[in-house]
């Protein structure tokens, strides 16, 4: 299965989306925006993009892009 197909399907199970760290524990891609931007240019663009935040062992904020299929 392409990492495209891999995504979509995640997408399916999982109706709460995808973050990259999800992308690489759950599918190994660690290009997640990458490929997102491809399945929006193929005709995808039913794909949300919500932008999340948290903070890091540091304190830092470190902010990052939750995807999911629209309601």
């Amino acid at each position: 299965m392409t990492q495209h197909g891999k995504i979509l399907k995640y997408l399916i199970d999982h109706p709460a989306g995808i973050t990259p760290m999800d992308a690489f524990i759950d599918l190994g891609i660690t290009k997640l925006s990458t490929r997102i931007g491809e399945l929006i240019r193929m005709g995808y663009d039913d794909i949300e993009k919500i932008p999340e935040a948290r903070v890091n062992a540091y304190g830092e904020k470190k902010r990052y892009m939750r995807y999911r299929k629209a309601a």
